[in-house]
This record gives structure tokens, sequence and C-alpha cells, in this order.
């Protein structure tokens, strides 16, 4: 009788199991939960599981989320690191923990797991948004920095300042015409970016620069003055500064010259001078860079030399917008940059360069949203506005910020403080794309460029110190302008 039960009862065994196993499980219901925004009962159900299965990194994972979305930052930020140190190719939790820092303000750690993001996603135009998303961040981290260092002025010593650091200030438009203004940016972006690739040289990045600059409530003129100068360079932790200037010549030539003066002392050790065709501009500042090593006693290799020769375009306009382009990025104006990049791109279609930052433009425009550039009225209004601080010694509040001439002058940008980053997309596709015009390929990538000297300045981007302090402990964190909520997890 027993065995004709059982084996009566055999197959409702199986399709009882049958349709267990075809049920949610303890993963999935907890997904369902944090998408229908109950948290607490996610963390609840984690917890649990944790206790009884400690070792599986989804139940981490997903516990993070539910952290991450209750605004528990700092324990969020340990579970995430918990999974990664499972499995090292999790690149939802790389996001998260990413957000999670962004969150906090660090923008080193931030910056350092929305990277490892992109190398471990496979989501390939999402990659171009969180690459987007870096660019801001890396202009904040400068931000942050550039107050920190005001902040610890006093604590600065320049002898402490390693001697093979270099700063390149703005090139001053000594001429007349003022369509050239653009240039001041273009010649030294084009300066550190081949400088940067000497070895043996630690190069300032020019975006910070440009936020020390803010600080100071500087103007790109004020920075050839003999009594800023100095003081900018103890800030910046440069042993060496670079100032130059050039003027149109009779005809078509220009002139370009540039000396490198020591920081401490003010000691001259290069003094060089360029002249030619404007159709040579862009040997004329290899030529200028070379003599500028040379004046260094700096050895180049094979690799070094041929790699300094590249040039990204040769065709002058198209440079000129490109110049034109970095000019309104660093106001915040970034439609405006998309266009410039865009002309030069026009101008030049084998300018990979301005094809790579017309996308990147473009992309943070898609984060920060449609940007003006002030009328004429406000540009005056902010100048004046400036210009009565400066008198009065106070600093400006505003995220003003130094435009070219060409720029009208000092205006006041939109704020750069990006909203909250966009969710990753899901493991069926899902998620924000755009299209990137122009593609993303090329010599001297602006974002690529800006990542890989990031990372080599500072020996990595998780241990940012203040040159010239004496001190390999990283500084206390100096919070800008607060972020908007963090993101609400993935679709799943």
């Amino acid at each position: 009788m027993k065995t004709t039960l059982r084996t009566l009862l055999l197959p409702f065994i199986g399709f009882a199991i049958s349709v267990s196993s075809c049920g949610p499980n303890l993963a999935q219901i907890t997904t369902d939960l944090i998408a229908d925004g109950r948290n607490d009962e996610a963390i609840a159900r984690m917890n649990r599981a944790l206790v009884l299965e400690p070792d599986v990194p989804e139940y981490k994972r997903l516990m993070g989320i539910a952290l991450y979305n209750k605004k528990l930052y700092s324990e969020s930020v340990t579970l995430f690191q918990r999974v990664l140190t499972d499995d090292e190719e999790d690149d939802l939790s790389a996001y998260y923990l990413a957000a999670s820092y962004e969150a906090l303000h660090d923008y080193n750690r931030a910056i350092r797991y929305y990277r490892l993001y992109n190398e471990l996603t496979f989501f390939g135009e999402y990659k171009d948004v969180v690459e987007a998303r870096i660019k801001l961040l890396y202009r904040q981290q400068m931000e942050a920095e550039a107050r920190r260092a005001m902040l610890m002025e006093q604590q600065l010593d320049v002898s402490k300042i390693p001697n093979n650091t270099i700063a390149i200030l703005y090139f001053e438009n000594k001429g007349q015409k003022a369509e050239l203004n653009p240039l001041q940016k273009g010649i030294t972006e084009m300066v550190i970016t081949d400088l940067t690739k000497v070895r043996s040289l630690k190069v300032v990045e020019r975006i910070r620069l440009h936020e020390m600059m803010q600080e100071l409530n500087l103007a790109e003129t004020d920075m050839v003055d003999q009594r800023t100068a100095p003081r900018l360079g103890k800030l910046l932790g440069a042993f060496r500064l670079v100032k130059g200037s050039f003027f149109e010549l009779t005809g078509d030539n220009i002139n370009i010259d540039a000396f490198v003066a020591r920081t401490k002392t003010g000691e001259l050790d290069v003094t060089t001078n360029i002249s030619g065709n404007m159709k040579d501009f862009f040997r004329m500042e290899k030529d200028l860079v070379f003599k500028i090593i040379a004046d260094l006693k700096i050895k180049l290799s094979d690799a070094e030399r041929e790699a300094i020769l590249e040039i990204p375009t040769e065709n002058f306009f198209a440079f000129l917008q490109y110049s034109r382009g970095l000019d309104y990025e660093d106001r915040g104006l970034y439609t405006q940059a998309f266009q410039a990049y865009s002309q030069a791109a026009v101008s030049d279609p084998n300018f990979s360069q301005a094809k790579t930052s017309a996308s990147s433009a473009k992309k943070v425009e898609q984060i920060v949203g449609t940007t003006t550039e002030p009328s004429a009225t406000e540009s005056e209004t902010s100048e004046q506005k400036s210009s009565e601080q400066k008198a009065s010694g106070q600093k400006t509040q505003t995220q003003s910020t130094s435009a070219s001439k060409a720029g009208g002058g000092k205006t006041a940008p939109p704020s750069t403080t990006p909203p909250p980053p966009p969710p990753p997309p899901n493991s069926s596709g899902g998620g924000t794309t755009s299209s990137s015009p122009g593609g993303s390929s090329g010599f001297g990538s602006t974002v690529e460029q800006v990542a890989n000297r990031a990372n080599s300045s500072n020996t990595s981007i998780t241990n940012t110190t203040i040159p010239g302090t004496g001190s390999n402990n990283t500084p206390q964190t100096t919070v800008i302008t607060p972020l908007e909520a963090p993101p609400s997890p993935p679709e799943n």
C-alpha cells in the first residue's frame, strides 16, 4: 500500500518541485524590493542571507545598492569593495562604488572606479557617457585641490617641490589681432601635451592651472606679473614656470617667445624665441619645445622625440577653432565648445583630436544641459563686480571664470556641478546611449590626455598630495559645490 501511495504521489511531488524552481529566488525577490523602493526590507533580507551564506557576492551587491539608495554611502562603499575583492570583474559594483565615492566628494576614487567600470563593461557607447562624467569630476577634483592648496599655502615649502615639476602658463597675445586670442590656451595645451611625453618631467595639467587661477581670481594677463607668477608656481607645486607670448609680424609671419624661470628665485633657466610664417606654426611650436628641452639639458630618447614630433593638424584655422573650444570648456559653455570643436573637425576632417573633443563636449552637454554664453552686458557687469572685489581684497564667491579676450572678459559660467550620474545599463543591454559625432578615436584624445596626465602627474590617482608640504598623506577632502542626490539603481 505504501509503495502504491508513493508511486501515486511521485508525479505530484515532481510537479511541486518544478513549480518551486520556476518561482523567484531570493536575489530576484530582493531586486524587486529595491525596484519598488523598499530598501529597508531588501537590507533585512540580505542581512539574514549573508549570515547563512556570507560569501555570495550577489547578496553583498544587492545590499550595497539598497544602502546606496538610502544614501548610506560609507556603508555601501564597504559592501561594494567586498564584492570587488571576491569578483574583480564585477562592473556593476565598480559603477556603484564610483557613484558612492562621488556622493562622498572623494573625486580621486570616484574617477578611479568609473574608469574601472569602463574597463570592465561591454556597453560601448555607455562608456562615452561615463568618460564625460569623469571629465566633469576631474575639473571638480582640480577645483578642490586648488582650494586645498590655498588653505595650506603657509605650509608650502618651495624647496620641497620636486625639481622636475614644471607648469606652462598661458601664452600672452601681445599683437594687435584679437582673433588670435584663443591661441593663448591652444599653444599652452600643445606645449603641455608635448612636454608630458618627456618621462623625466612632471607637467602640471592645464585644468589645474585654470582652477588655481579661479581661486586666485586672476586674468590671463596677471600670470605674467612678476609678483603673481612665483606665488602661482608655489601653489601649483611647480619648480619651474614657462611663460611666453606671441605676436604677428609683417605679412603672415608670427613670433613666439618663451622663458623658463625657477619659482623660488625667479632665476631664468631658458630664454628662447622662434619666428616664421603662419603656415609653419606647428613646426615652430615643436622647435620651441625642443629648445626648452635642450636648454634644460634633458636627453630625449628616440621614442620621446618621435612622439613630440606628432602634429594633430596642419590647418591653422582648425587649430584656432579647437583653441576656442578649450576656452569655452573652461568657462563651462559646453554647447559652444561642441560647436567650436565641430568647426575645427569640419575644417580638417583628419583632426581626430577635434572630433574626440566635440564628442566629449556633446556628452557633457547632455549631463549639464544646454549652455548659453552671457550677453555683453552680463559680461561687463561680471567683470566690474570682479574688479571691485579684487580691489577690496575679496574673493569672488561665484564660480566666475576668466575668459579670453575674445570671450568678452570675465564671465560667470553656468554651474558645472554634474547632476546625479545615470544608472548603468542592465545585463540585457539596456541603458542610456547616445551617438558620438565624429567618432571617438584618433591622436591625442582630449579625454584620454586628461586621464593619462592625471594618472602620471601624481604617481597614482588615489594618492594626491600638495607638493611642497613634505607630507605623503592624502590631505583632507575639500568639499566644493555640493552634488545632487545619487542616482537610482539600474533596471534589472
